[in-house]
């Protein structure tokens, strides 16, 4: 563990609860916290405004951090993932530092789990926003509900809730700076947050909004529309009857508009229905959607009641289901909604109720790229063994919202159970716009899934944002252990400019070959928002002269290490420069840019490396990059350059300069990609 941080990247002194006990900030605020930036939903208005999810950002990047093995974990079949040791960041706030950032941002998801799910001997947890405390407390407390609004469930959950996980998922803002800290005693974790380009529009978090409005509508999960209301809502509502191997339009419309909701009643549901019959939608001429109406709804393995703020499945009196989703799903001309019956046998009486909202703005939004198409990739296969399972594999620009996951798998034995499933041990990892390092890389599926423990022996669950609603053992047409589970990511969806890869692990190192079938949800369109540009190799004295590079006191040194995550043993060779002093560079843009990202490969043994920004003079913010890996050193972190300080510049001069007392800086490369966007 580092020693204690101090001051020399914190840009302003962090406020310290002196407190033992209970502390919660309740300073008031000069203006609503989450109000929208344009496109960008911040805080609450992630929930309050999911009428505006299709909107996509070019200044916004997600980041994960948590306690991934940093060796990448053994090929012993019989252990489980040792995440934990990942440990802490750093020594520092409350004691033990699980995540840290500077410049805008936004903390959407905080989950830990040890001991079953019981977090007492985790301590206080403590948040750092803008050098003010806004959370200070006994961690079991928080996801108790002790504190109450807005920290109450479904916000937060404890591990019955959650089964053996616990998780804190209220939105927080930050404008500056931020840092969260535990006690001691830190075993499984992940904290998800958003970078913010700038902080134009955002207002720190704070507690004093309880956000009751929220907490309603997410206690009202799976039972009506989270939206806004639209001004005008057209239903089409048809009964089909589908011969095997049919297929039946359900609804039509003409743009601009967006479907709000999709409903339908299946009279006779099985468990065979619901994984054969498939939702088919096209938009713009487009087909977007193939999925089985099973998964799409949460409800992979059959006939089960599902509570998602984003879909539901509820049975009804008599026998019949009803299917419900409320994604919003704009267009620009014409969607068509159908389904096609791949049983094998006839299917009669399917009731449609398809609500459409005209909407002018959807016409300008979708042709300039400023808002996706709503998008799901469905496929269902065995797993490969040594290869992730791909949730989304995608081009162009776009961000991801939630998957739908179907897991038929098998028990083993190992050093710590009997008849494990061992399968949940895999890890998901997410690339975006083509880095090497994943931006994601996660602790175990179930962690995932904001659970734990295996979700304490099959327990089932149906949250707002995270499920397992089903779980079988060799019955229903499981052969042995079964699992239905989703996400759905809102406040924390991924953001991507020009790719995105999306996968998980099934077991520890792909080990295991399960029958995987997943559903993911994204809002996406075809050409991407990047260009590329200068490429800057501080260890080539050639790259050097033609960029006008310059730093003092710097060495080189030959790096043979590999990149943690799926290309974790194939080595790569290379020189990384190291220097404590300024660092200067001249690069190309493009002066019609939106934005500029500044990608760095660098050696990542030494964590908290953190420089000052400068373009042409004129500061941009601080990069912190708190990770470390002294196994695999290879990294990939993106900076996102302010955008009123590239706007309409062909040439930028960027300083660099490390703060005080922190690592010295490496870098083996400078890649600019302009945002076109």
């Amino acid at each position: 563990m580092r020693p204690a941080i101090g001051a020399w990247c914190l840009g302003l002194a962090l406020a310290l609860a002196a407190a033992a006990g209970v502390t919660v900030a309740t300073a008031a605020r000069a203006e609503p916290v989450g109000r929208s930036t344009g496109d960008r939903l911040v805080g609450w208005d992630a929930y309050r405004r999911l009428d505006r999810l299709p909107y996509l950002r070019t200044d916004t990047q997600a980041l994960q951090v948590s306690s991934f093995d940093r060796s990448g974990g053994d090929f012993d079949l019989s252990t489980g993932n040792r995440n934990g040791t990942g440990g802490c960041l750093a020594s520092g706030g409350a004691g033990c530092i699980v995540a840290e950032d500077r410049g805008a941002g936004e903390v959407d998801s905080i989950w830990f789990t040890r001991d079953g799910g019981k977090v007492t001997r985790i301590g206080n947890i403590r948040v750092e926003l803008d050098g003010r405390t806004v959370l200070d407390a006994p961690l079991q407390s928080v996801v108790n509900g002790a504190l109450g609004a807005p920290f109450e469930w479904p916000l937060v959950a404890n591990a019955a809730q959650s089964p053996g996980g616990v998780y804190i998922k209220v939105p927080m803002p930050y404008r500056e700076s931020m840092r969260i800290s535990v006690t001691s005693n830190l075993e499984y974790y992940h904290v998800d947050y958003r970078q913010f380009s700038t902080g134009e529009g955002i207002t720190t978090f704070s507690p004093s909004d309880r956000a009751l409005d929220v907490l309603a509508t997410l206690r009202g999960a799976g039972t009506a529309d989270p939206k806004p209301p639209a001004a005008t809502v057209v239903h089409d509502e048809r009964v089909v009857d589908l011969p095997a191997g049919a297929a039946a339009t359900i609804a039509e419309a003409g743009g601009p508009g967006s479907i709000t909701a999709v409903r339908l009643q299946l009279p006779e549901p099985n468990d065979r229905l619901l994984n054969g019959l498939r939702l088919q939608m096209e938009f713009d001429g487009r087909t977007m959607v193939d999925s089985p109406v099973g998964e799409f709804f949460g409800a992979g393995l059959g006939a089960v009641a599902v509570r998602s703020l984003m879909f539901a499945v509820t049975p009804q009196p008599g026998g019949s289901l009803t299917l419900s989703a409320w994604w919003p799903m704009p267009y620009a001309h014409s969607a068509r909604l159908a389904l096609v019956n791949t049983t094998g046998d006839a299917v009669a009486g399917i009731v449609g109720d398809v609500a459409t909202a005209p909407d002018p703005q959807w016409e300008s939004a979708l042709a300039g790229g400023r808002a996706g198409y709503f998008t799901a990739r469905s496929h269902s296969a065995p797993t490969t063994l040594g290869q992730d399972w791909l949730f989304a594999d995608e081009q162009g620009h776009g961000k991801f919202v939630g998957v739908s996951q179907t897991i038929r798998g098998a028990r083993i034995k190992t050093a710590f159970s009997d008849t494990a499933p061992y399968f949940l041990e895999g890890a998901e990892r997410v690339y975006t716009d083509g880095a090497a390092s994943p931006q994601w890389y996660g602790t175990g599926t179930e962690d995932l899934y904001e659970g734990g423990w295996y979700f304490k022996a099959g327990t089932r669950f149906s949250d707002p944002l995270t499920g397992q609603p089903d779980q079988r053992t060799a019955t229903g047409g499981c052969a042995d252990y079964c699992v239905a589970v989703y996400r759905l990511m809102l406040a924390d969806a991924v953001d991507y400019h020009s790719a995105i890869r999306f996968g998980i692990e099934h077991g520890k190192r792909n080990m295991v070959q399960p029958d995987y079938s997943s559903t993911a949800f994204l809002y996406t369109q075809p050409d991407d928002t990047l260009a590329g540009g200068d490429d800057v190799r501080p260890g080539d004295p050639v790259s050097r002269l033609l960029h006008g590079y310059a730093d003092a006191d710097a060495t080189d040194q030959l790096l043979v290490s590999e990149y943690e995550g799926s290309e974790d043993t194939r080595p790569v060779i290379g020189s990384v420069r190291s220097t404590a002093a300024a660092i200067t560079f001249h690069v190309e843009t493009d002066p019609n840019n939106r934005g500029v990202l500044l990608r760095r490969t660098s050696d990542q043994a030494n964590g908290f490396q953190c420089v000052d920004v400068a373009i042409d003079g004129i500061p941009g913010g601080t990069w912190l990059q708190p990770r470390n890996n002294p196994i695999h050193r290879w990294l990939d972190d993106t900076y996102l350059l302010p955008p009123p300080l590239t706007a309409g510049k062909a040439q930028l001069t960027i300083t660099l300069t490390p703060t005080p007392d922190s690592p010295p800086w490496t870098a083996s490369r400078y890649l600019l990609e302009t945002v076109t966007g």
